[in-house]
């Protein structure tokens, strides 16, 4: 049954269960209630108290607590209006006591009610650029002429085989060579030219970049980076913080142009930590628990309710992507400057 001994008592009660006995060894009955003298109303109420319980159990056990369990019952509440182009939900408003009200139209038209207008989420694939040489040793930053090695060319073709099933809309990249190069293997199997994204491009590391990573370590700036980035600023470079900032506007800037549609973004390792760390609610100081590889894959679900985060740092088969519901694009928009 449910766990909590509050929520339980009011079960019991609903239910008509024994409650303690009372003088004489009678079961004491609950004021005002008739249902231990009216067994098929009993059994009826159990019933349907079994109802709720079995579906409880079976959301949660698909779903989870949580962010998913959420999505998934406002999945449920915006199911496509067969009477209707638009995906709506209807929200009975409430009547008061005494008062009948006439039943809603045939057409489906919300009578008594508020017909609220749901955009169906956008899927964002972040995928990190295949190794170059450099990746590793150096700190590559924004060098450019740095283009994918032999292994990272393996790893671009692997990544576009692995994102082919998906129904991908657009696919950005940042403007270095290795994003793009990664990006292109992605596009190739969607027919999709590669659309070059400011926004999502790698940290300006300043007097960093092209310096050797074993150097870098020993400094304090270095710890700092690790412990406490908020707080760290490239010598003649940016921010982290900045960072992150560009790197969220710039992915929101994405999720507002292809509402409902699943669109990839190839950066770097950490821009998407950053944007990891901000659509799960995670202080930007903990991003360096993030990991994510080179040619890994990381999907967001982003919506009117907030982030889900659908995979982290996949390196292999995307069956949990490919199973979820295909976000269907919102049109809405054209039909409205249509009329």
């Amino acid at each position: 049954m449910i766990p909590d001994p509050g929520v339980r008592v009011g079960v019991d009660r609903i239910v008509g269960e024994r409650g303690e006995l009372g003088p004489g060894g009678a079961a004491a009955r609950v004021p005002g209630s008739d249902l231990d003298e009216r067994p098929a109303l009993r059994d009826r109420v159990g019933e349907l108290a079994g109802r709720v319980e079995r579906g409880l159990r079976r959301v949660l056990g698909q779903c989870g607590l949580g962010w998913s369990l959420a999505v998934q019952v406002h999945r449920l509440a915006h199911r496509r209006d067969p009477t209707r182009s638009r995906r709506v939900c209807r929200i009975p408003a409430p009547v008061p006591s005494g008062v009948v009200t006439e039943a809603s139209p045939a057409d489906g038209a919300a009578s008594d009610g508020v017909r609220a207008h749901h955009q169906t989420p956008t899927r964002l694939v972040l995928v990190r650029h295949a190794v170059t040489a450099q990746t590793g040793p150096i700190l590559s930053g924004r060098l450019p002429g740095i283009d994918l090695s032999d292994t990272g060319v393996g790893q671009a073709q692997a990544v576009g085989e692995r994102l082919a099933a998906l129904p991908v809309s657009a696919v950005y990249a940042s403007p270095i060579e290795r994003t793009r190069q990664t990006a292109e293997q992605i596009a190739s199997h969607h027919e999709l030219a590669v659309r070059v994204l400011d926004g999502v491009l790698e940290a300006d590391y300043g007097e960093w970049t092209g310096q050797k990573i074993v150097d870098l370590a020993t400094t304090d700036l270095w710890k700092t980076v690790q412990v406490a980035p908020s707080r760290a600023r490239f010598p003649g470079g940016e921010s982290i913080a900045a960072m992150q900032a560009r790197m969220v506007a710039a992915l929101e800037g994405v999720v507002a142009a292809h509402p409902g549609e699943t669109v990839v973004v190839v950066s770097h390792a950490d821009p998407i930590k950053a944007a990891i760390a901000h659509f799960t609610g995670m202080h930007l100081d903990l991003f360096q628990r993030v990991m994510v590889s080179p040619a890994s894959v990381t999907v967001f679900e982003l919506g009117a309710l907030g982030a889900v985060l659908c995979t982290c740092n996949s390196l292999g088969e995307l069956s949990e992507v490919l199973s979820l519901p295909t976000p269907e694009p919102d049109l809405e928009p054209e039909r409205e400057a249509a009329r």
